[in-house]
């Protein structure tokens, strides 16, 4: 079995040409709807949002390294 996939929206006058057209080559179509997936917005940074939890230090003491700064 060979499957196209046609990604954007496409009429159904556009689409019953297509099955039309390949029906008259003697290829077997139908048309199937698939419900689209809803796609989730990930936080790019949740990855790392646990990568501290097991130091013992807070996000002050870090800025203060990170920036080299001295008390």
């Amino acid at each position: 079995m060979t499957e196209l996939v046609l990604k954007n929206r496409v009429s159904r006058q556009k689409l019953d040409s297509v099955v039309y057209f390949l029906r008259m080559l003697d290829i077997d179509a139908e048309i199937k709807k698939v419900a689209r997936n809803k796609v989730v917005k990930k936080d790019p940074h949740a990855e790392i949002w646990g990568i501290w939890a097991d130091r013992d230090i807070d996000a002050q003491a870090l800025r203060k390294q990170a920036w080299g700064i001295e008390d």
